[in-house]
């Protein structure tokens, strides 16, 4: 598939991406960028099409499926029609994410944060961010280069801001020499 095109809105999240099809009636096997969040399912999303244009698709019916989710839209009534969304990236408007409960932030927003050790100041800058299912797992660029997880949990994380995209840790002593050997 090529690389992926970016939403024409600033507005949009990427939530998930079409794995295949799934039965006769075109339903669609997606994998979901935060397993954890389907508390609230999207009445419609978008894809961009091969020649760059929007898609718009109304979601009838969103249930778990394995590692996944079913989605069935209003537009697909065939396999076929399906099969033209093979690996299709999905993207919902900002203000139909999955409201957050208190102490609960969107991967996309930790993306770029500074992260800060109360000890040693500045230790690098979020690069992903690893949904495990029961935790989510920081992943940094630290100051040498080299990749460095953190948990994030409240027994690491004491502080997030989002807006001025730094966060604030208390790292285990020797947390960092494990990954960058000094």
């Amino acid at each position: 598939m090529p690389a992926e095109l970016a939403p024409p809105e600033r507005t949009w999240v990427r939530v998930g991406q079409v794995r295949r099809p799934h039965g006769r009636r075109g339903a669609l096997l997606v994998a979901l960028d935060e397993p954890g969040r389907l508390r609230h399912p999207w009445t419609r999303f978008y894809t961009i099409g091969p020649a760059g244009e929007i898609q718009t698709f109304h979601v009838r019916r969103v249930r778990p499926h394995g590692r996944g989710v079913l989605v069935e839209v209003e537009e697909m009534e065939s396999w076929e029609a399906a099969d033209t969304l093979r690996g299709a990236v999905l993207y919902v408007t900002s203000e139909e994410r999955v409201p957050l409960e208190a102490d609960e932030y969107y991967n996309e927003d930790l993306l770029g944060c500074a992260v800060i050790d109360i000890r040693l100041g500045p230790i690098g800058t979020v690069v992903d961010v690893y949904d495990l299912g029961y935790q989510h797992l920081l992943a940094l660029r630290g100051r040498t280069g080299r990749r460095i997880l953190v948990p994030f949990r409240k027994v690491f994380v004491t502080a997030v801001d989002v807006t001025a995209k730094v966060i604030h840790v208390d790292l285990p002593k020797g947390w960092l020499e494990l990954y960058e050997g000094s």
